[in-house]
Formats: structure tokens, sequence, C-alpha cells
């Protein structure tokens, strides 16, 4: 929560927000937006399954109004939000949806306020802005301002991304919100908490987005929402790269890694052998690779697990930390893979888990991952244990 206002050129009068609402999105090409949007997940080492769809789709919902990115975790769908906004020249600010989420966290409402200080206090009860609120009022004060100033206001727009959409009970948290979105332009958002007229009415203005992101796969701990919710965004899927898409996946999460790594940790980038880390890390790789395989796109009758490519990442950065001073990285890997992934599989089921610890048990194809064994029996045992 803050407690700042946004303070808008027009005199504090956010009925004059209802001006902006004609005011579309300056999209020039779309096949332009689209390339640039491929260039910004290209320059960000964000690989994506069936890049030129997807692209061309968020790119389309985009101008046509609010987007949410469904998927597994770990698929890019925040990166690729924030990279939309710049793509769009738009500032952009991120929020992530919690359980406790109510009509004052998206809307706002009124909030204690001290003003004083020493023994010279005073308590008050004041407006606050919520998520929405704020990020409208701040949309409006960037548009009036590239339409006024253009060339010294390049942002034509600021956006709301909303992290983990379905955290929150959206249905009853978004309120009065609901009828807006689906307005067309026609209704304004009541700020109840307001005692200045000038202020209890806010329209969205045109350029304004909320992309949202939602996690698809742990749905035992998120919330649904309605039809009619739905219908005020596009939906669109991002998963888990394709399987002929896996090598450059891993190159791409390998550079992202070693990025991480020299930002992080400058040093050498050689390892004990004399070669880059990146080839030393090579050598490990194709194993890596086998695993990425075997748990993400299962066998016959058997699903897979959408292992996303950040959880990849997370295993190369503790491989790139040890690359430097390690001449045999395999067991490094194991230990990477049971520590950070294997416990993110507590949900998959009995079929799921046979087949992976099959492939690590002894006679397996991954048989030297012993220690990757031992984790996924584990956590087997955790989940035949219950508690009362």
């Amino acid at each position: 929560m803050t407690d700042d206002v946004v303070e808008l050129d027009f005199a504090d009068d956010y009925r004059q927000t209802r001006d902006l609402v004609a005011v579309p999105l300056v999209s020039g090409s779309v096949s332009d937006l689209i390339a640039a949007a491929k260039a910004a997940v290209a320059s960000a080492n964000l690989l994506l399954p069936d890049e030129d769809a997807l692209l061309e789709r968020v790119v389309t919902g985009l101008l046509c109004g609010h987007v949410v990115l469904a998927g597994p975790p770990g698929t890019g769908k925040t990166t690729l939000a924030k990279l939309l906004a710049d793509v769009f020249q738009c500032t952009s600010r991120v929020e992530t949806a919690t359980a406790d989420w109510s009509t004052y966290d998206v809307i706002g409402g009124l909030q204690p306020k001290i003003t004083g200080t020493g023994n010279m206090t005073m308590e008050s009860i004041a407006p606050w802005q919520g998520h929405v609120t704020s990020a409208v009022l701040k949309c409006a004060e960037t548009v009036a301002r590239n339409r006024d100033e253009p060339a010294t206001h390049p942002h034509q727009a600021h956006w709301l991304i909303i992290d983990e959409f379905n955290r929150a009970e959206i249905d009853k948290a978004v309120g009065g919100l609901y009828t807006v979105l689906g307005g067309g332009g026609t209704e304004s958002l009541k700020l109840w908490f307001e005692q200045d007229p000038k202020r209890q009415e806010v329209w969205i203005p045109g350029r304004f987005r909320i992309v949202a992101t939602l996690n698809s796969v742990d749905t035992s701990y998120v919330y649904g929402f309605s039809q009619g919710l739905t219908r005020r965004f596009k939906y669109i899927y991002v998963g888990v790269p394709s399987p002929d898409q896996v090598p450059a996946e891993l190159d791409a999460a390998l550079t992202q890694a070693l990025a991480w790594l020299d930002a992080t940790y400058p040093g050498p980038n050689v390892a004990p052998s004399g070669e880059s880390l990146r080839d030393a890390i090579g050598k490990v790789v194709g194993r890596l690779e086998s695993m990425v395989r075997l748990v993400r796109y299962g066998e016959g009758a058997v699903p897979g697990w959408p292992l996303g490519t950040a959880q990849i990442v997370d295993v190369l950065r503790e491989l790139a930390l040890h690359a430097r001073t390690a001449d045999d990285l395999g067991g490094h890997l194991d230990l990477a893979f049971a520590d950070l992934v294997v416990p993110q599989m507590m949900d998959l089921s009995a079929d799921q888990l046979d087949r992976i610890e099959g492939a690590f048990a002894p006679s397996g194809s991954l048989a030297e991952m012993h220690r990757v064994l031992i984790a996924v029996k584990q956590l087997r045992e955790a989940q035949n244990t219950s508690f009362t």
C-alpha cells in the first residue's frame, strides 16, 4: 500500500479524464509492433512457444483491450508483460494479487492518517487510491502530457500489470470496476471515499491497459472467476517451449544465467580447465536436456509436467556459480535439480512420479543423478503421509 496520490495536470478535476476515453493508442503498423515485440523477446533471451502466433495475438489483444497471459509458472509471462508495455512505449507498474485483496486494494477507500510531529500529532481519515485507480490516474496524466508535448513526454500511456491475477478472489475485489471494464468508455469509476465532487468520478483513458498474469497449474491454491469477468479480457496461453525448441531454450537460459553471474558476482569467466564457463557448463547441458524432456513432455498415457524456463535458469545459475572452481559439474547438476525442481513436483500423480523415478533408478537412463532419485522418493513419502 502506498500513500502517494497522483496529481493531475488538469487541476485535480478527475472528471476531465472523460476527455481521454476516445484517445486511442498510437499503434502505427501492427506488423511493426509485432516485429518490435519479437526483437524485445529475443533481446531478453525469452523463448516462447509458437512465438510468431503468440506475439500476434498479444499485440492484437492489447490494441483492442485488456489481456490475461495464462500458463504454468516460469514461462515468462510477467517478463513478457513488461516487454509489451515497453514496445507500446508505455510505462508500467507491477502489483501482485493476494488472497487478501478487496475493493479497497483495487479501487481504494479510507485509511488512518497521522499529521504533526512529536506530542503535537493528530489522527484523521484520508482517501487512499487503490492499485487500479492510482494506475488509471497515472495513465491519464501520461496521456495528457504525451498529447500536449510528445517530444518531451514520449510515453503514450501507463499500464497496470497484475501478477498472479487469480491469487485474489478477483470477482469480489474488482467491485465497480466490473461494470466500467465492460462499459466501452460510457461508465465512470465511482470513488465514494473522495470528499471533493471533482474527484469522485474517473473514466478509463482509451490508452489504459490491464495486463494480468494467471497461474494455470496451481489450481488448488488459486481462485476462479466468472464468465462475465472473463469476457472483459482476452486470454492468451503462454506454455512451455515445444520439444524441438529445447536446445535453443537451454542456450537462452544459459545466457541468462551467465549474465546474472557476471552482474551479481563479477569474476573470471574461465573454468579451472581453461575453458570458458559456457563451454564448461555445456558438458552437462545434454544431461539437463534429457531431464527437462523427461519431466516436461510425458510418455504414452502419462502426461508431462510443464516445467518452466525460469526453473531451468535457476538450475543453470547454480552451475554457473560452481563452474569457476569445479572441473566436473555433474554432481552440482544433480544437487541443483534435486533442490530446485523436484520440490515443485508435489502435485504430480503417482503415475507421473513412477515414470520419473524409474528414469533416475539404478537401471534408468539418468541413473547417475542419485540425489534427484532420493529427492523424488522423499517427495513420494511426503505425499503418502497424512496428518489428522
